[in-house]
């Protein structure tokens, strides 16, 4: 017999994610709510710039991975690359997903650009 509801009970630590990674803006586009076409904030695009992070297999790494972090209420901006720069997420929070667990959705309430060495270090 299958469970139901499980996904309610298993917690996942985005902070403990991304401490000792580097996040570099890349882009900001629309996010719009599904049902209504709405905009009801921004979606950033993200590259793992630096992962200093410690994982269980010494070898783990997502050095180079794009990561989409949803603002709500937030206006997109264009990024290009006189303004491209490092950021740090506030309250971040995450779900994993997919058939393999390898798939994750990012939220935050905000985002502050850091010095170039900044980053969730």
């Amino acid at each position: 017999m299958a469970l139901k509801g499980l996904r309610d009970f298993v917690k996942f630590d985005a902070k403990g994610f991304l401490a000792g990674k580097q996040l570099l803006l890349m882009q900001e586009s629309e996010l719009k709510d599904f049902d209504s076409g709405k905009v009801i904030g921004a979606k950033l695009m993200v590259t793992i710039w630096t992962d200093d992070t410690q994982y269980k297999k010494d070898e783990t790494s997502n050095e180079g991975s794009e990561l989409d972090v949803k603002i709500l209420g937030l206006t997109a901006e264009k990024v290009d690359r006189n303004n491209r720069g490092f950021i740090k997420l506030k309250n971040p929070s995450g779900v994993v997903f997919g058939d393999f667990q390898n798939q994750l959705s990012l939220k935050a309430d905000g985002f502050d650009f850091v010095k170039e060495r900044g980053g969730e270090n």
